[in-house]
């Protein structure tokens, strides 16, 4: 008959061993995070996102594709002068509303080649970039078109429409004390594309940002600047047209090389307009008494 008191023994050993096994079994199994998925790996910051949204695998993650250069721009041509846009303004032969800005004026000079005084090179020669118009001096300047006044003063070169910086031209100018050496010039936006100057003045009775009517009073037609007597020498100029030559030796005053088109005013002012020169009347509507034909026999006495 076996002893009892070697399983009392046994029993308690057996036990302490069990539990010792569930302890270790508990301790190594570490159950997943609640992912949706029973088993499902916990993401990491390296994986993907922790703010609810489904989460790729390395593997699963499309490569980032650079995307496929679209077609270089063609670099601007060394020489700006090289093309040309196309003007967006109306030709000068289709301009309207303009009227003569100095009444019964005579034409002293015209938009022309000429020997001294020249303002453009065209074809090799100097040209007179404007029409000069000579009544008497103190005489009222009107505006030929309306718009808007740019500026009134002797420092117009910026409103010229030069290629480059003509702040020289005013710069040297004031270096030498000579300032009043620049005529008073009015410029105006004619609103169309165009720009009206309006050269000598003795006097400018308008101010940078006013708006005129054609037939307004500007000015005082003068001789300041370089002239020769009292006239206006009114210009007109496209300020997206062509770009011109200026007289080389003016160059060395400041002067940038080129300038936007100069418009022959007599393309544009009326000719039979009532306060037109006469001479231009009368090519319109023919001479008030035109003298005989000299090819007409003279009468004969009577016998």
């Amino acid at each position: 008959m076996l002893s009892v008191r070697p399983l009392y023994l046994l029993l308690p050993a057996v036990a302490l061993i069990g539990l010792l096994l569930s302890a270790m079994l508990i301790w190594s199994y570490r159950p997943a995070e609640d992912t949706g998925v029973a088993g499902a790996p916990t993401p990491t910051a390296a994986s993907g996102s922790t703010d609810g949204a489904p989460v790729s695998s390395p593997s699963d993650t499309p490569t980032e594709v650079p995307p496929t250069p679209g077609p270089s721009p063609s670099p601007a041509p060394t020489n700006g002068l090289a093309k040309q846009a196309l003007p967006e303004s109306v030709p000068p032969a289709e301009l309207t509303g303009y009227i003569w800005p100095v009444r019964h004026a005579l034409i002293t000079s015209r938009f022309a080649p000429r020997d001294f005084g020249g303002f453009l090179l065209v074809g090799g020669q100097e040209i007179h970039d404007g029409l000069d118009l000579a009544t008497h001096c103190g005489n009222k300047v009107r505006a030929a078109h309306e718009g808007t006044v740019l500026y009134a003063g002797r420092n117009f070169d910026p409103f010229f429409g030069y290629w480059g910086d003509s702040e020289a031209i005013y710069a040297r100018l004031e270096r030498l004390g000579r300032v009043n050496d620049q005529p008073i010039v009015v410029v105006i936006d004619d609103g169309n594309g165009y720009r009206s100057v309006y050269v000598h003045l003795a006097r400018a009775d308008v101010e940078a940002g006013m708006a005129v009517k054609a037939g307004d009073f500007i000015g005082l037609e003068g001789a300041t600047g370089f002239a020769t007597g009292c006239h206006l020498h009114y210009g007109l100029i496209r300020m997206d047209g062509g770009w011109q030559d200026l007289v080389p030796r003016l160059e060395r005053f400041g002067y940038p090389l080129k300038v936007r088109e100069r418009v022959d005013p007599l393309k544009v002012l009326p000719w039979g307009d009532e306060f037109a020169p006469q001479k231009l009347r009368d090519k319109v509507f023919g001479t008030l008494s035109p003298s005989p034909s000299p090819s007409a026999p003279p009468e004969l006495p009577n016998q």
